[in-house]
């Protein structure tokens, strides 16, 4: 069975490997404050789309650069 200073070795040499594999992807890490609200949304939104943290904030971020939709509404 491994030692606790073992696990943290083997854990940091995990994550290690998952941060290289997301450089390659063209990745950057980040750090943010998020307010409460924020943060609910955030989480309902990871719920709801069964989505990283990471996926849910870098979709809204690409959504901010399309130009807005125009919707036809129909006087009756």
């Amino acid at each position: 069975m491994a030692t606790l200073k073992q696990r943290r070795k083997t854990d940091r040499d995990r994550q290690q490997r998952w941060r290289d594999r997301q450089r390659e992807q063209g990745k950057k890490q980040i750090s943010v404050m998020l307010s409460l609200k924020a943060q609910i949304i955030l989480n309902r939104e990871k719920r709801r789309t069964h989505a990283s943290t990471s996926d849910v904030i870098e979709q809204a971020i690409l959504r901010l650069a399309e130009p807005p939709q125009i919707q036809n509404v129909e006087e009756a």
